[in-house]
């Protein structure tokens, strides 16, 4: 039986044209595969970072009304040469979202809204550590005054007075950095309404 050359070399070129078809749709689907899986990772990025900024707006509005009702008001009303005479109190963390999420604040795509994210809450934490001072100074002056009225003496009295007028001195600072704080609290809150945070969609 003699050997039918072209039927080997038809069979050959079948199966080697079928390997090249097989591998092609083989590589289209691993590709197709990882280009979903790159659109879904960009898809849970974005729902991540738009569910950021939603509590990021939550938690600033909420913290500054309850700021302004309490405190802020009272800052704005204070007349020139008065002190912030009285304790504020503190928690130790009024800005969970914040802290708890740093790791996402640095992927905000929106490099303006970033900053101005941070800036915020920055001076917000700052002006916390001025309310912790001032705090202080009203301890002080207590301190001070109490002493004085059990003694008499005139040293007690002029360090009462020293921390009275620390308090006047300070309360300039704090009606500073406060009107200053309320400027970006809103500045920071009308960019996140303008991400959508108010939509329910979040779009």
């Amino acid at each position: 039986m003699s050997f039918e050359w072209s039927s080997f070399l038809a069979a050959i070129t079948g199966a080697v044209i079928g390997g090249l078809i097989t591998g092609y749709f083989a590589l289209r689907t691993t590709q197709k595969s990882h280009e979903n899986q790159i659109a879904q990772a960009d898809a849970n990025e974005l729902r991540a970072i738009q569910g950021l900024l939603q509590a990021l707006h939550d938690e600033i509005e909420t913290i500054h009304e309850n700021y302004q009702e309490k405190m802020g008001s009272t800052l704005e009303a204070l007349k020139e040469g008065e002190p912030l005479n009285f304790y504020y109190p503190l928690v130790s963390d009024f800005f969970t979202v914040y802290n708890g999420n740093s790791f996402l604040i640095g992927r905000i795509p929106d490099n303006d809204l970033r900053k101005q994210v941070v800036k915020t809450y920055t001076l917000a934490k700052g002006m916390i550590d001025s309310f912790r001072l001032n705090n202080d100074l009203v301890n002080k002056f207590e301190h001070s005054n109490k002493i004085f009225q059990e003694t008499q003496l005139e040293i007690h009295k002029n360090h009462a007075v020293a921390h009275y007028q620390a308090l006047i001195e300070y309360a300039k600072t704090l009606k500073q950095s406060h009107t200053v704080l309320k400027q970006e609290v809103s500045s920071l809150l009308r960019a996140l309404r303008k991400q959508g945070v108010l939509s329910e969609s979040g779009n």
